[in-house]
């Protein structure tokens, strides 16, 4: 997909203060999205002046992120392919005022990358979600236990009063 967007050229050397932001240094080109300049306040001719702050890739380094455009300069109009995107699970930050149990995920992982599914889980979890659905959630069959494990209603009778401490791995 082609997009259109600004290159600018850095007149200064910047050193990134955020994670965001993205190191220049002079003579470093930068590419930035059209869509990016185009807020409320845009006007015709703002791209070759810009005041604030851009969001752009560095051709230099491939780095993306953002940079103070009074470093820069304009250089041109430019026409560009956009990478897809790869699809990247991300979780739900929690609703702001509503309580959350902690979780214990190392800083710099999402919690995604720890949990990871045997092949057959989506076949076992396909094979309870119709069961609910033709029996409901009081069906026996539900809590029929495997060989060599508490009988069903025992487990059932476990889930009921505590799920957490019930071993289901046995």
């Amino acid at each position: 997909m082609c997009t259109e967007g600004f290159q600018y050229r850095a007149l200064f050397e910047y050193k990134k203060e955020r994670d965001e932001d993205i190191n220049l240094l002079p003579g470093d080109v930068l590419t930035v999205g059209k869509s990016v300049l185009v807020t409320a306040n845009y006007q015709e001719g703002d791209e070759k002046n810009p005041k604030g702050w851009l969001n752009g890739v560095n051709e230099r380094s491939k780095d993306k992120g953002d940079f103070p455009g009074t470093y820069v300069e304009f250089v041109g109009p430019v026409r560009f392919v956009t990478p897809s995107p790869k699809p990247r699970p991300r979780p739900v930050p929690p609703t702001p005022g509503a309580s959350s149990a902690p979780t214990n995920v190392p800083p710099g992982q999402e919690l995604t990358e720890l949990l990871t599914l045997p092949d057959q889980a989506p076949q076992i979890v396909m094979k309870l979600i119709e069961a609910l659905e033709k029996k409901g959630a009081e069906s026996e069959i539900l809590y029929r236990p495997p060989p060599d494990s508490p009988s069903g209603s025992e487990l059932k009778e476990a889930l009921e009063i505590d799920m957490a401490a019930v071993d289901i791995d046995q």
